[in-house]
């Protein structure tokens, strides 16, 4: 064996030790003698994506939409790496490279409904053309276990599992959410108007109660103080992007804040009630508040005159 056979084989063997099984850096096709599962970065994720030594990328990561490749074991499971304490992240492929994601960005995290109120059919490839395997009825929760296009463009198809068997059913005859399909598509307006909301928040200890018809705010505190409130509509500051309203509230002594409140707070709040953890008077969504950028600004503006003074 010549010195450059030696070099190959130790050079491989490395390759072998960290893991890695990706020949081609700019593909995402499944290395050979595995099998894989195909999806995609979700909109509105929060990514963290890291290398196989669990240090954060340093370059650019993936983004929302891109496709991911998971490799399955032996066992047909997916490989999860600790990287802190009660926290995993699976090891993927992207553009060729193996790197470690956290599997909440992931379309494959995503729970969906139901929608059709003809029996949906369930077939055992991606196409139309293929066998069905059963029927399935109108509103049942499906987990996300493969997709062939990203879940927001609604098109293509997505694996799932029900009643044992897995198959792949159409796109479009899915929800958006995990939620009630009473709730699909209407706006903000629609599903808060015959409700009331008691809403609490602990930062700044907000306290609201909330007429969903217009969003009425009639009664307001901050901390011991009243206050007032004004609502605007608008889209999420986090998460996925989706309609918002926002309260604008203002104390004595001229101190505002702004809180948030997204579709997905109120929906998941309504959700308990279909399922009987809650009663309509015991509704309070999640609210996320802040000061306003305005008196965070005079706030950091006081200290540094202070700081100037002493």
């Amino acid at each position: 064996m010549n010195p450059f056979q030696k070099i190959a084989i130790f050079l491989i063997s490395i390759l072998l030790l960290n893991g890695t099984f990706v020949s081609n850096s700019e593909s995402n096709q499944c290395p050979k003698k595995f099998k894989c599962l195909t999806t995609f970065v979700a909109l509105g994720s929060i990514l963290l994506a890291r290398e196989l030594d669990l240090s954060v990328s340093k370059n650019s990561g993936p983004k929302a939409l891109d496709l991911i490749t998971i490799p399955l074991n032996e066992n047909g499971k997916i490989k999860e790496v600790k990287i802190a304490e009660n926290v995993f992240y699976y090891q993927v492929i992207w553009k060729g490279k193996e790197i470690l994601i956290s599997r909440f960005d992931l379309d494959t995290s995503k729970t969906l409904r139901t929608l059709s109120q003809n029996p949906i059919q369930l077939y055992n490839e991606p196409n139309s053309s293929a066998k069905i395997l059963m029927n399935i009825p109108e509103n049942i929760p499906l987990d996300v276990l493969e997709n062939t296009h990203p879940l927001t463009q609604n098109t293509g198809y997505v694996k799932v599992k029900f009643n044992e068997k897995i198959g792949w059913v159409h796109r479009t005859s899915l929800s958006d959410d995990e939620f009630d399909i009473r709730f699909y598509k209407k706006n903000l307006h629609e599903l808060v108007s015959p409700y009331l909301f008691q809403v609490k928040e602990k930062d700044f200890n907000t306290e609201l109660k909330i007429i969903g018809e217009g969003f009425s705010v009639f009664s307001c505190k901050v901390g011991e103080e009243e206050c007032s409130a004004k609502y605007r509509m608008g889209e999420s500051s986090f998460g996925m992007p989706e309609e918002a309203v926002y309260f604008d509230l203002s104390v004595s002594g001229g101190k505002q804040y702004v809180c948030e409140m997204r579709r997905v707070d109120f929906v998941g709040e309504l959700q308990r009630v279909i399922d009987d953890s809650i009663t309509e008077d015991e509704l309070d969504p999640f609210i996320n508040c802040s000061l306003s950028e305005s008196a965070s600004l005079e706030e950091e503006t006081s200290e540094e005159s202070s700081g100037e003074n002493e």
